[in-house]
């Protein structure tokens, strides 16, 4: 148990760590901080997120425990998500918090950094662990589910802005649909061994450039966040009680909902083999897409990028308290 932390706590220092060159660059203004947000946005969202779903994919082999456990992280993600969405926006309500900012509460303490922050998280907690990463790859496509439907709505208050075509229609899920289907017909990248010669080559060549664009979702991930960290100013971000709200929602509340729900499907199935997946799900910060659905739909994106940023900090001490829980599960 101990050693889960500590490996939990060093591998979110060594992703913290990576963003320093971001900020440094940030407050040097060696770059136009808007233009290389855009472009590594760009570059996560529409090259490297696939790349990791098609590594993990091509890398395993068919297996049906890992096909069910794919159903089930998909529909735990889904449904840990509404229900943390949903008593968020009734904690607003009750507490009576002004309209701008419920939407962007409540979407902050339900939407974790799934894509940005937990996959390469997971990828140095588990090494040339593939089918970790793989169900990694199922959360962030149950992410997008939710996000452009209930998360939206949530977020506005208004149906108008759901949109299933959206939540279809992005790189990590079209990558999923691509390979799943590979998966389970056992096409996969070990074929590649009992070819020989030249195919042999050619396929164990797409693999090792498959692995390097995963492999750079980390660095450039952390990056992007410290060109965004450089742009804020430290002192206002702790003196919003609102913050401290949303970071508890998503730091604390939704990661202990994730423990009691896996404790509770381990009373009739093994969720050994995905309750690290479960857990560090759950307990990874505030979204960064809520900053850009806030500005998108002309609510208070401020609060939304405090959000991000002090549930991003406080996260150092909170991921691997929360990792504690993966062997009592």
């Amino acid at each position: 148990m101990g050693e889960l932390f500590l490996t939990g706590a060093i591998s979110v220092i060594m992703l913290l760590l990576m963003a320093v060159p971001g900020f440094v660059l940030g407050k040097m203004r060696s770059v136009d901080s808007e233009s290389a947000v855009r472009f590594l946005s760009v570059m996560l969202l529409y090259v490297l997120q696939p790349f990791v779903t098609f590594d993990s994919f091509l890398n395993t082999a068919y297996d049906s425990e890992v096909l069910l456990n794919i159903v089930i992280v998909f529909l735990f993600t889904c449904v840990t998500i509404g229900a943390v969405l949903g008593l968020g926006a009734l904690l607003m309500k009750v507490l009576n918090a002004e309209h701008a900012a419920k939407g962007v509460i409540a979407y902050g303490g339900a939407f974790g950094n799934v894509g940005y922050m937990c996959i390469p998280f997971l990828q140095l907690m588990a090494p040339d662990d593939h089918v970790i990463i793989l169900y990694a790859t199922v959360s962030v496509v149950a992410f997008n589910l939710m996000a452009w439907t209930l998360g939206n709505f949530a977020l506005t208050g208004d149906k108008k802005h759901i949109s299933l075509k959206r939540a279809l229609l992005n790189p990590p899920t079209l990558s999923f649909i691509i390979a799943l289907p590979l998966f389970m017909l056992n096409l996969n990248f070990l074929k590649a061994e009992g070819l020989g010669g030249a195919a042999a080559e050619l396929v164990q060549g797409i693999q090792e450039v498959t692995r390097l664009f995963a492999d750079m979702v980390g660095p450039l991930a952390m990056v992007l966040l410290g060109l965004k960290l450089a742009d804020m100013r430290f002192k206002e971000l702790f003196a919003d009680y609102r913050v401290y709200i949303a970071s508890a929602i998503k730091l604390l509340f939704c990661p202990l909902l994730a423990v009691a729900v896996t404790a509770l499907m381990s009373l009739f199935m093994n969720t050994e083999p995905i309750a690290l997946n479960l857990i560090a799900m759950s307990a990874m910060p505030c979204a960064q897409n809520v900053i850009m659905f806030s500005a998108l739909y002309e609510k208070d994106s401020a609060l939304a990028a405090k959000e991000v940023t002090v549930s991003t900090l406080v996260s150092i001490v909170t991921i691997p308290v929360m990792l504690l829980f993966v062997p009592l599960v």
